[in-house]
């Protein structure tokens, strides 16, 4: 019995030796840099999918996990841009979903497609994975406000699912239609826009 016990504590005193080293690590990351790394290896993927991204600079949060991305620009058939954004990374979860699993925040939002509409402050729930990328808690408070989640298929580069309403201004409802042949988008009786698929 002695020569079970012996091996199993010099087991849990490995695990527990392990598991503090890495939550160090975790904790004195140079997040400044794990983000301009990040947005450099993003570049060129989004490059190939006909997308530029431009970013004034990268910042690490006082006394936090993660970096704020300032000056954020994605441009493309559709532009987005942002005065910040602040990606935290969520180890316990990602760890659940063996998926990276990220909070992100965003201030001064918005999109420009013919005309720039304003979608203001924001926040989402991020989990990525090769074969799906899921947008949870998704909430916008601007002149454009989105409520809801979606999920992406990258391989397809198409939403497999959806539920998420829209807030749309009256100068942006003609572009609406016009994003219904690509999109899941679909009007109510009372004229409310919803991004459903099932």
């Amino acid at each position: 019995m002695k020569f079970i016990k012996t091996p199993l504590k010099l087991i849990l005193k490995l695990l527990l030796l392990i598991i503090g080293f890495c939550i160090a690590f975790w904790m004195f990351l140079p997040w400044r840099e794990v983000g301009g790394a990040a947005l450099s290896l993003a570049r060129p993927v989004l490059e190939q999918k006909g997308l530029r991204l431009n970013f004034a600079g990268v910042r690490s949060q006082n006394g936090e996990q993660g970096f704020i991305i300032d000056g954020l620009e994605i441009a493309g058939f559709t532009n987005f841009s942002f005065d910040s954004l602040t990606i935290r990374p969520q180890i316990l979860a990602s760890l659940m979903n063996f998926a990276p699993v990220c909070d992100i925040r965003f201030r001064g939002g918005s999109m420009t497609m013919g005309q720039k509409i304003n979608f203001g402050d924001g926040s989402l729930l991020l989990t990525a994975s090769p074969n799906n990328i899921l947008i949870e808690n998704l909430r916008t408070n601007g002149d454009f406000a989105v409520n809801g989640f979606l999920a992406v298929n990258p391989a397809q580069s198409r939403i497999s699912r959806a539920e998420a309403s829209l807030q749309v201004p009256a100068e942006f409802e003609s572009n609406m239609q016009t994003l219904k042949n690509f999109l899941p988008l679909v009007q109510d009786k009372n004229g409310n826009w919803f991004l459903r698929r099932k």
